[in-house]
């Protein structure tokens, strides 16, 4: 089984560093394009999961092109960062929250929370869709906890990983 995890493409919140976890925007111009390239990929997957927001959703269309069901999953949504949502990501008392996989952002969700529902998404892709290519459509934190289930990470590894927006990582399983 191959796991493509793409990474939504940019918005201008993600441009300008402002926390958008559940926050419903649509791609930026920039976006626009890194999902044409996304498109013109090749990744040829059977199937795309996709976080329901709209920025996840526009990606994974791109992807599709109109030939490739999508289905929505929750579970792939951002981390909720609670009171931080629309604030900059480069705040200096968010830092604790950005290095510690069990603190929560007051009003949001820790990274174990995110690892709850998504470790669970990923056993029953690989029983539902074994076999088969899947694409999956979803937003920084989550990508940064799905590799963490493909690949042994260390603490500096984990907090320092980031993948760009718009792009895609490959796993096989």
């Amino acid at each position: 089984m191959k796991i493509y995890v793409v990474r939504h493409c940019s918005t201008v919140r993600s441009e300008q560093k402002i926390f958008c976890g559940s926050t419903n925007l649509p791609l930026s111009p920039r976006g626009e394009e890194e999902a044409k390239r996304l498109a013109l990929a090749g990744l040829s997957p059977d199937v795309i999961l996709s976080s329901p927001l709209l920025r996840a959703r526009q990606t994974a269309e791109a992807i599709a092109g109109g030939h490739i069901p999508i289905v929505l999953d929750e579970r792939l949504r951002e981390r909720d960062f609670g009171d931080f949502e629309g604030t900059p990501c480069s705040r200096s008392d968010g830092k604790p929250y950005r290095h510690n996989m069990g603190l929560k952002y007051p009003n949001g969700e820790s990274y174990l929370d995110v690892a709850a529902r998504i470790f669970p998404l990923l056993d029953e892709i690989r029983t539902r869709f074994a076999g088969k290519t899947v694409c999956l459509v979803s937003h920084g934190s989550a990508c940064r906890v799905i590799r963490s289930y493909f690949l042994e990470m260390s603490d500096e590894e984990f907090y320092s990983y980031s993948q760009p927006n718009g792009t895609a990582e490959e796993y096989e399983r």
